[in-house]
């Protein structure tokens, strides 16, 4: 038998960028916040017991450029979470699941069914309170290769996982 390699026309190659992504759920915007205040509560206590240990942040002047830098990179934070969150969205297809995230380096991975070894349907305190959760997706190449899509309904993220399943079954 004759090895051959013929050339693929570029162009007529399937483009992932043109599906149509689903964006995650409103909530998870909610989650993420309730998280970041909880940090900054936790920073901000820490800051504040460090600066009363400290003598020589008894300045005024000393007290309002730690206060001003606190709250400089508070308002980043939530500022970079939000503008990642707007571009978090999903999309499934007959052979695989994209998931898309990101603002300033956006990153779409694309998983197809049959690298996938298991997944998981998960919720946090706060994912449980506000109705939703994750669907935490397990492939062959290792931890950067996983996905976790957030801001599911608990029923679309146990659909999605029974399809994956299935998917992986008659693959």
């Amino acid at each position: 038998m004759l090895f051959t390699n013929p050339e693929i026309d570029i162009s007529t190659l399937p483009k992932a960028e043109e599906t149509r992504l689903v964006p995650v759920d409103e909530r998870h915007y909610t989650v993420l916040v309730y998280n970041q205040v909880l940090y900054w509560i936790i920073f901000f206590v820490a800051t504040l017991v460090a600066m009363i240990l400290n003598r020589e942040f008894h300045s005024w002047m000393m007290t309002g450029i730690t206060l001003l830098v606190f709250a400089t990179l508070c308002f980043l934070h939530f500022r970079f979470t939000y503008l990642t969150f707007k571009n978090k969205a999903y999309a499934i297809r007959e052979h695989d699941i994209l998931y898309q995230t990101g603002w300033l380096r956006k990153s779409l991975h694309v998983c197809p069914y049959n690298r996938i070894q298991h997944c998981s349907v998960d919720a946090g305190v706060f994912e449980r309170n506000l109705g939703i959760s994750k669907l935490k997706i397990y492939t062959a190449g290792g931890d950067a290769s996983d996905i976790v899509i957030p801001g599911l309904t608990p029923e679309e993220a146990n659909s999605m996982r029974e399809l994956i399943i299935q998917k992986n079954q008659q693959e």
